[in-house]
């Protein structure tokens, strides 16, 4: 049975097939790793295969990329051997906080719709 941790990410680790991560003793066959603020000395990852999971974990992995550039709460279930520090993540959420409707949208593209807004009134004429 899947254990769980949830918070804020503090790491997220991107890097090639057969890497590995972790020490000799406690390593993870994955493509992805992510470490949590809460919980420092654990890493948790998955692979990036091209496989019939491979939808499900690119997914994961943009999910996981919102998480950690809009700061918002990350849910792992993930397994992991006794004894060790770094498991495998088998199931990703996102919860955003309180008060935190719609959506985020980059200041880019918010500056690019007022520019476009103001061009609009300003070609108006009565």
């Amino acid at each position: 049975m899947p254990l769980q941790v949830s918070g804020q990410l503090s790491l997220l680790r991107v890097h090639e097939r057969g890497s590995r991560y972790g020490p000799p003793t406690d390593q993870i066959d994955v493509e992805v790793v992510v470490q949590f603020r809460n919980r420092p000395n654990e890493a948790f990852g998955f692979q990036l295969r091209d496989d019939a999971e491979g939808p499900a974990r690119e997914g994961m992995l943009g999910l996981l990329r919102d998480g950690f550039n809009h700061g918002w709460t990350v849910t792992i279930d993930y397994e992991i051997s006794p004894g060790h520090h770094n498991g495998v993540a088998v199931r990703v959420w996102l919860t955003k906080p309180p008060g935190g409707t719609g959506p985020v949208l980059d200041p880019t593209v918010l500056a690019l719709r007022k520019r476009a807004k103001g061009k609009k009134k300003a070609g108006r004429t009565r």
